[in-house]
């Protein structure tokens, strides 16, 4: 349940922008200032919630289920973590204005819609497949076999991307001092040791070199 196409084109996007805080889509943190004017309260304020709350075991508890839980749908649904700049129009605040599942969103050019169109027929088929089989089956059969696995992946997708773009040492660059090389070089590859080696097929272990010589089509 993930539209193949929207995907392609924003990860490929990342790909071009990795860590440039005006035009990335993955992990781009908040500027202070802005991040205090989404809460209502000063950056003074803001400095000692987080000191307030960084070491409270249920303020990482509850951020971490937030994330591992809601954080992929969330993006698909609204674009979050991605800076405004990547967008190809100004940011909507419509209802999957700027969304995945929106072939018309700002996160894509015009000549794309049919391609996010395919995607979303994909998704149906999808979701009508998983309704007749809960028909047939029952609900919780499809719940265990599909949703459950469904969530596991959802959980792996975010943690990996989330170690391979954050870490205290990797720096975000502003626009005019960002290249491309800089910004693939801003990721870390993570050592998961036996499960990543052996269950995960080494996804977490190469992730610089996968921003340095992947495969991506002329800035646009």
């Amino acid at each position: 349940m993930t539209p193949y196409f929207a995907w392609q084109s924003t990860h490929r996007r990342h790909h071009i922008y990795a860590n440039n805080l005006a035009k990335d889509h993955n992990y781009v943190p908040p500027q202070a200032e802005q991040y205090a004017s989404v809460l209502g309260i000063t950056t003074e304020q803001l400095e000692t919630l987080d000191e307030m709350t960084e070491d409270a075991p249920i303020a990482a508890f509850g951020r971490i289920v937030m994330q591992q839980v809601l954080g992929w749908p969330m993006y698909l649904l609204n674009n979050i973590t991605a800076s405004a700049g990547s967008l190809y129009g100004k940011q909507s605040d419509k209802i999957l204005g700027n969304s995945h599942l929106n072939p018309w969103s700002t996160l894509f050019r015009p000549e794309e819609a049919h391609l996010m169109i395919a995607s979303d027929i994909g998704l149906a088929l999808t979701a009508s497949g998983l309704y007749m089989a809960a028909q047939k089956f029952g609900f919780a059969s499809v719940a265990l076999l599909y949703g459950q696995p469904y969530l596991w992946t959802n959980h792996w997708i975010v943690a990996i991307t989330y170690l391979h773009h954050t870490h205290p040492k990797l720096p975000k660059y502003q626009p005019e001092a960002w290249t491309f090389i800089k910004g693939a070089l801003a990721t870390v590859d993570r050592n998961l040791g036996f499960a990543g080696q052996h269950m995960l097929h080494n996804i977490a272990d190469y992730h610089v070199i996968h921003h340095l010589f992947s495969y991506v089509s002329p800035v646009i």
